[in-house]
């Protein structure tokens, strides 16, 4: 993962709406845990030799095409737990910072409709902004209001139980010196997490209300090399069969910030 600098940290405007749009849509990206906040959003469709990086987020031939009329920004935070540069992260810091970050973007137009595009950790970020938005209106005008989109990429709504949490630990207590290595954020991901239960009880409290926000989520269905993210050992994670719905939603959890999100372009 490309270390990050304080540039990357905060949010970056993407792609402006076009002067000619008539309505205009804030969408806002946010990358999970061990991930670089621009890398996360793009492939390369070059080769090694060659490579040719495209940011599916800015490519006009990708979201932009498909949301013409969206402002389009990502948000990025201190993700790194492990090597240099390793820090204690907590979800409801990023989401204080989302929020600060979104009421002074926002400040001219605090209705304007909002969709947010979430990467594992990040939508569990999401989910806690949305929940201090909402109980909090006047501290955070429109934002809770205004939410009509959200899609979460391998987020552990109910934890990541079976995908190596212990040995990704493992393996980077092997690699790294015991002070380079900060396991707090994977606790919220381990299943039975107090935090993450009523985290996601409360949001599942929302969808009774007549004005929610629409919800997709997209999961891995294909074994993935959970050795590759901190080690240099290969070990494969597979389902072994078609997960359950619970299952659906967590995923691809394992490998967060490793795996590339792509989509294609729309038809």
């Amino acid at each position: 993962v490309r270390p990050l600098t304080d540039d990357d940290v905060g949010l970056k405007v993407l792609r402006e709406t076009p002067a000619e749009a008539a309505q205009s849509v804030g969408i806002v990206a946010i990358h999970g845990i061990g991930a670089h906040p621009d890398d996360s959003w793009c492939k390369n469709v070059g080769t090694t030799e060659s490579p040719q990086w495209v940011n599916w987020l800015k490519a006009e031939n990708m979201l932009p095409e498909v949301a013409p009329n969206a402002r389009i920004m990502r948000y990025g935070y201190e993700s790194q737990w492990f090597g240099e540069g390793a820090m204690r992260q907590k979800a409801s810091t990023v989401a204080k910072r989302l929020l600060l970050t979104l009421k002074r973007e926002r400040k001219e137009c605090p209705y304007r409709p909002l969709a947010f595009i979430a990467h594992c950790f990040g939508g569990l970020v999401v989910l806690k902004a949305l929940l201090d938005a909402r109980h909090a209106p006047d501290e955070w005008p429109g934002i809770y209001a205004s939410t009509t989109g959200l899609i979460f990429f391998g987020t552990p709504f109910r934890g990541a139980e079976g995908m190596g949490q212990m040995e990704m630990l493992e393996a980077a207590r092997r690699e790294y010196e015991e002070d380079k290595v900060q396991p707090y954020i994977l606790k919220i991901l381990e299943p039975g997490n107090e935090f993450l239960q009523e985290l996601v009880d409360q949001f599942g409290k929302t969808r009774r209300e007549t004005n929610k926000a629409a919800v997709a989520c997209f999961y891995e269905l294909k074994a993935s090399n959970v050795g590759k993210v901190v080690g240099k050992e290969d070990r494969i994670v597979s389902l072994g069969k078609e997960p359950s719905f619970h299952q659906k939603l967590i995923v691809g959890t394992a490998i967060c910030g490793q795996r590339k999100l792509w989509l294609p372009r729309p038809v």
